[in-house]
């Protein structure tokens, strides 16, 4: 399967219309898809934004021509309905063909807690982003209304009138080897964020083709996408503190207590070893550095990038890719 350079225009970290100016600048330099944070709360507390996913995707889908636009995760099981999430984006590949994906996963605190209160243990939000990719797929798929009474959903006699000719491809969220072999069984292809290239030899990509291959399907037409931070400079250390916006995602507890105070989260990500921002994230100087980087995931089995820019000179960190990206898919 072909390498694919991907950008992540964090809604999180820039405000709306810079991510939009970013998306468009991006697509111009010859990235292959564009991906925007589903959150509430941001990763960090400085500095930083929260705008709705769904509502920023229309308008970049509008401000370009042809990129691939998705979310980069949208959790379809408590802040939202999997319902609504499968109207939303039917709505949006109708309306722009083949260029539409939705990528979820079982959820962060920081995003689920604030607004509903909950927050399951992770063994049962992930039974509920299973049942909640179910939903989403018979209402995408049925020519007729779905009565459906679920574990945690229910449907009656619900029909989706709107949809597109083809289907909206789901990247599912696999982090450890059980998220991972879930999103084998589950997803149309794998999304995995902030890991080192070992853990995704020997753990995270294994186990998503065990699922996909107890699921009767072939993992080598699935995609391995990964959402991973990068930071470009002409000072090194400069280029690895400017992912420190997203060393929170580095903290192993995040994802599994009850964190979702974004100052909470900064304490954390300001503890997290340089050495440790080296190793999960890609810092570099120039575009030489930069394609050892991208060729130190593509050689752990990464072929789809989904690339978040947090270096200090924001273009630079984009502008790099004309020389990055036909090194990279060569």
């Amino acid at each position: 399967m072909k390498t694919q350079i991907g950008y992540f225009a964090s809604l999180e970290q820039y405000r709306p219309m810079d991510a939009l100016e970013q998306t468009i600048r991006a697509e111009k330099v010859g990235f292959d898809s564009v991906w925007a944070d589903d959150h509430f709360h941001p990763w960090y507390h400085d500095n930083a934004q929260s705008a709705q996913a769904w509502a920023w995707m229309g308008a970049a889908l509008q401000a370009t021509k042809k990129v691939f636009i998705s979310t980069c995760i949208t959790c379809p099981i408590l802040r939202y309905n999997p319902a609504i999430v499968a109207q939303t984006f039917a709505t949006l590949r109708q309306m722009y063909p083949k260029r539409v994906g939705v990528a979820v996963g079982a959820g962060e605190a920081m995003n689920e807690v604030p607004v509903t209160g909950v927050w399951p243990s992770v063994a049962e939000r992930q039974d509920m982003t299973v049942e909640a990719v179910e939903v989403m797929r018979k209402l995408w798929e049925s020519n007729e209304p779905v009565t459906f009474k679920g574990k945690y959903f229910t449907l009656d006699k619900a029909f989706m009138y709107t949809k597109p000719d083809d289907e909206v491809p789901l990247y599912f969220s696999g982090l450890g080897p059980k998220g991972a072999k879930i999103a084998g069984m589950h997803g149309d292809h794998l999304m995995t964020v902030a890991a080192a290239p070992s853990t995704l030899k020997s753990v995270t990509i294994p186990k998503f083709e065990e699922g996909a291959k107890e699921a009767g399907k072939d993992p080598s037409k699935m995609e391995r996408a990964m959402l991973i931070w990068y930071s470009v400079d002409p000072d090194y250390d400069k280029a690895v503190e400017g992912n420190r916006f997203w060393a929170g995602c580095l903290v192993p507890s995040m994802f599994k207590y009850k964190v979702y105070d974004p100052k909470e989260v900064q304490l954390h990500a300001n503890l997290v070893h340089c050495d440790t921002i080296k190793e999960n994230y890609m810092c570099a100087t120039d575009a030489e550095e930069m394609i050892k980087e991208i060729e130190r995931f593509k050689e752990a089995g990464i072929n789809h990038f989904c690339l978040g820019n947090s270096s200090p000179d924001v273009n630079l960190g984009i502008d790099i890719f004309k020389e990055v990206i036909p090194a990279v898919k060569d």
